[in-house]
């Protein structure tokens, strides 16, 4: 059993890596988009957290290690943005025409917006090496989008692009939207976090030996 879950996480890791790289391709293929501009997504940003994190994972698995608390926590904040970004941009897509705004849905980011975010719930829910995590885990979920969105209207300001739409004074009439927007997100972030905290807590079936 536990090879089997290395074996599924090495799958994962592969298609992530592949997801980011082909996502890439407009900045290191084609030259049509911004290094910094494609790096400044939650999405990508999440992904790469993903990635990392099952690298960590795959390492005490296949050590026979059990899985330390922080990797969990680790686990579980990563879950958490993945699951956001998954929601987020399945709402846009379906209100693309009230929001009056053309999304482009090439395989790499289908993946990388669902098909990843999937893998991440069950990866969590699944391999019986997690911790009982402490609910003060929840509250830590914001440090990160909160660091990131500064630095995204900083960015955005000073290089006159945003990586979304709603972040855009100038689209959404002023930082007071970006501000409703900004705390919707953020009470969905914390929901979400504080979700799979709960789950985390559930009972745990003993992973059985090889």
């Amino acid at each position: 059993m536990r090879m089997l879950f290395l074996i599924v996480r090495v799958a994962a890791l592969v298609t992530g890596l592949w997801a980011l790289m082909w996502r890439a391709d407009c900045v290191f293929a084609t030259g049509t988009c911004l290094a910094a501009n494609l790096f400044s997504y939650f999405t990508i940003h999440s992904n790469i957290m993903l990635v990392l994190v099952l690298m960590i994972a795959m390492y005490y698995g296949a050590s026979s290690i059990h899985e330390p608390e922080w990797l969990t926590a680790a686990r579980a904040l990563t879950t958490t943005y993945m699951i956001v970004s998954g929601t987020t941009f399945g709402v846009l897509l379906v209100n693309a025409d009230l929001l009056n705004h053309l999304f482009l849905v090439p395989l790499s980011s289908k993946v990388l917006h669902f098909v990843l975010p999937a893998y991440a719930v069950l990866d969590f829910l699944l391999v019986p090496a997690r911790h009982r995590l402490h609910w003060s885990i929840g509250w830590l979920s914001m440090i990160f989008p909160l660091i990131w969105t500064v630095y995204t209207l900083i960015r955005g300001r000073l290089a006159g692009w945003y990586p979304y739409f709603f972040l855009n004074p100038d689209l959404v009439g002023g930082y007071r939207t970006v501000l409703i927007y900004a705390g919707v997100l953020a009470a969905f972030i914390l929901l979400v976090s504080f979700i799979v905290v709960a789950l985390s807590r559930l009972p745990i079936a003993k992973l059985p030996e090889d």
